[in-house]
């Protein structure tokens, strides 16, 4: 095998995360549904539906998610993830933290969960003290399961339903933690392996550092034999088994007169990885939900302006360096694209079911709706196929859409917020008190009144390589630290490469302005934003543009 194709195995594989959660509360009328304004602190439900490598254009083949959360609540379209990789954007949703505070720098050893410090001092310990009952459902955070699947159930949730990484990326063979209990849908041996194979995820290389291509390689080679790729069962599509858990919970909240605090969290749209990379399964990555198998065929990938394309005058960037990508390469995309949407359409039809339970339960006119991605994705644009970690404009930006209590109906907020504002805003809605310090805002003033939206610069930052390890070919995935603005993005990479785009003329950043004299005011005040953003704290994290 060569190192391009070593390094095309890896990609898919290692961008993988762990866990999820599910809970079973028991059924109750709908006659003594918990009113508004009921319950310590009157505090609304929160229900949250947290996708997975979601770009924010694939909203758009959601009808759900439209018709009943956006066109009934208030979207940000502006939304951007600091840091876009799925352990740390998860770590800032439950922290309110920019990564360089809560330390999450990656997916893998020696970050992921079990890399976090302080575990225990997260968002749903701080709801749960103000008097919610709690529950996840879905993919928790990378490495999740892989060190003891019988063992740590995170902190702060009366109730547990976790997907062991990495068989949390498989939709139909997959492990689950029970409060404990492990139990797994479609081949159990399969999903068993999946399990298995993650622990390299969690430890050290022997070496002691990351693990290399070769040594991941070679666990995968022991652990799966050639064409064993689990079974495929319509009843086992894992966001259709988590959707419905999820309906059963928040229907058995109805007569409850604690508030609920419900997480869940599908593995759509992200990639199954080790079936499709390291075993070589042909196809659409991921598989899309079987009823949404013709219909997923119709999708056509989309081509804006940056689509395989690289800025010339741009030689110092990694990402420009990037050869075209072949009509193979550009295929697969296309089936993946449309396995995706495939994907999203059950995560839709689920937001469907909820909704209409809430309704019926008489819990939605106090339910807080809330509809994000952990990151963005990028599909082909600038020559990268598929993936997120990158500070452009299609891997930072994630759809996050309110719908609830005091939100506004039919409402479009412009003004560029940040992941780090999440955690504060749910807070906010539950009278809640965090148990670190905030780094981000309360949205929910915002929602109400568009005006109050503070005009900030946002940093954004990869505080360490995507793969760390000696044989990872992936060059362009290193650290960097920016700055986003209303108009401008400013990036310093750690191998010595600045980009400046101005994103009102350049939306889709085409062309690195950094050597343009016309901006060289603009970029001086930049670099210093990002100075103050690279270690800020709390208040001094609201940096003016």
């Amino acid at each position: 095998m060569s190192l391009s194709d070593h390094w095309n195995v890896m990609r898919r594989l290692l961008a993988t995360g762990a866990l999820a959660l599910v809970l079973g509360l028991p059924f109750a009328a709908p006659a003594n549904a918990r009113q508004v304004g009921v319950g310590p602190g009157k505090q609304p439900n929160i229900l949250v539906v947290m996708t997975d490598d979601q770009a924010l254009a694939d909203v758009r083949q959601m009808p759900n998610v439209r018709k009943l959360l956006a066109a009934r609540g208030t979207s940000f379209g502006n939304a951007v993830d600091s840091f876009p990789l799925c352990c740390p954007a998860r770590a800032t949703f439950i922290t309110g933290q920019y990564a360089h505070n809560h330390g999450v720098a990656g997916n893998f050893w020696p970050y992921g969960w079990y890399g976090m410090k302080n575990r225990a001092n997260i968002l749903p310990t701080w709801l749960r003290r103000a008097g919610y009952k709690t529950a996840l459902i879905g993919k928790w955070l990378n490495g999740y399961g892989a060190r003891d699947a019988h063992g740590e159930i995170p902190k702060g949730f009366d109730t547990w339903r976790g997907l062991l990484d990495v068989s949390a990326y498989d939709y139909f063979n997959f492990e689950m933690n029970r409060d404990g209990k492990l139990r797994t849908w479609g081949d159990s041996s399969f999903a068993r392996k999946l399990v298995q194979f993650a622990n390299i995820e969690v430890t050290p290389g022997p070496d002691g550092g990351p693990h290399t291509i070769a040594e991941v390689l070679a666990s995968a080679r022991e652990i799966f034999p050639p064409g064993d790729f689990g079974t495929q069962k319509a009843k086992n599509y894992s966001p259709d088994v988590t959707g419905r858990m999820t309906q059963r919970i928040v229907r058995g909240q109805a007569s409850s007169r604690r508030p609920f605090f419900v997480w869940w969290a599908p593995a759509s749209p992200h990639r199954e990885d080790v079936a499709t990379t390291i075993l070589g399964r042909p196809g659409a990555d991921p598989r899309p939900a079987p009823r949404y198998e013709k219909r997923s065929e119709s999708f056509k990938l989309p081509r804006p302006p940056s689509f395989n394309y690289s800025d010339p005058a741009d030689p110092a960037s990694l990402v420009s360096q990037l050869p075209s990508m072949t009509d193979t390469q550009i295929r697969q995309l296309e089936l993946d694209y449309q396995g995706r949407l495939g994907s999203l359409l059950a995560v839709d039809d689920h937001v469907g079911k909820l909704v209409r339970i809430l309704r019926r339960t008489n819990q939605l006119r106090n339910t807080l709706i809330v509809f994000v991605s952990d990151n963005g994705w990028v599909q082909g644009q600038h020559r990268i196929t598929g993936d997120k970690f990158v500070p452009y404009e299609e891997s930072i930006r994630v759809p996050f859409i309110l719908r609830g209590p005091g939100i506004p109906k039919h409402r479009k907020i412009k003004k560029q917020v940040s992941d780090i504002d999440f955690a504060s805003t749910l807070l906010d809605a539950a009278g809640a008190k965090p148990g670190r310090t905030q780094d981000g805002i309360s949205l929910l003033p915002v929602s109400r009144h568009p005006t109050r939206a503070p005009d900030r610069a946002l940093e954004l930052e990869a505080t360490s390589p995507l793969f760390a390890g000696e044989g990872f070919p992936m060059r362009y995935d290193q650290p960097y630290a920016a700055v986003r603005t209303s108009r401008y993005k400013y990036i310093e990479w750690s191998y010595g490469a600045k980009e400046l785009f101005d994103l009102r003329l350049d939306p889709y950043e085409l062309h690195n302005v950094i050597a343009d004299p016309a901006y060289a005011s603009i970029l001086q005040r930049l670099a210093t934003k990002l100075a103050k953003l690279r270690d800020c704290k709390d208040a001094s994290c609201q940096v003016s543009p």
